[in-house]
C-alpha cells in the first residue's frame, strides 16, 4: 500500500496540516485515497494498531504481519513488496515472512477490523483498474 500498512503512518493524523508524514508519492495519495473509500484514516487506524499488535507480539513490523496475513488467504499466491532503489529496501524484513506463524488470535484479531471496513472489489474495483481504463 505505498507504505501506509506500516509504523510511520501508526498514530497520525493527517487532518492536521503537517502534524504527520506527507503523502508525498503518487503511490501513497491513490493508497490513501483507498484508505479512504474502505473506511476512512479513523478506522485505517484501527488495522495499524491491531497490526502492530500482532507485529509486537512476534517481534516483526507491521509490514511483515500485513505481507503474511495476505499470503495466507486461500486465493493468493504472491505479494509485491515495494522498494523505492537507493532510498528503501526491506531485505531482512522481507524474509522474516517466511518464518511468521501467525495463530488463530492474530488471524481473528486482523479478521475484526478487516470486516468493518467496505469491499473494495465493489467499491472501486479489480486493484490496476485504473491502468486498464
Amino acid at each position: 500500500m505505498g507504505g501506509l500498512l506500516s509504523e510511520k503512518f501508526l498514530d497520525t493524523n493527517l487532518s492536521i496540516p503537517f502534524a504527520g508524514p506527507s503523502l508525498n508519492t503518487p503511490s501513497l495519495q491513490k493508497y490513501k485515497r483507498m484508505v479512504d473509500a474502505w473506511g476512512g484514516w479513523s478506522q485505517f487506524q484501527v488495522l495499524l494498531q491491531t497490526l502492530k499488535k500482532v507485529a509486537s507480539k512476534h517481534g516483526v513490523s507491521i509490514p511483515t504481519v500485513a505481507v503474511k496475513y495476505i499470503l495466507d488467504q486461500p486465493a493468493v499466491a504472491g505479494s509485491m513488496i515495494g522498494v523505492r532503489l537507493g532510498l528503501s529496501d526491506h531485505i531482512q524484513e522481507s524474509n522474516a515472512v517466511f518464518s511468521l506463524v501467525l495463530d488463530n488470535d492474530d488471524v481473528n484479531s486482523i479478521q475484526e477490523i478487516s470486516k468493518k471496513g467496505k469491499d473494495l472489489l465493489r467499491v472501486i474495483g479489480d486493484c490496476g483498474d485504473e491502468y486498464r481504463r
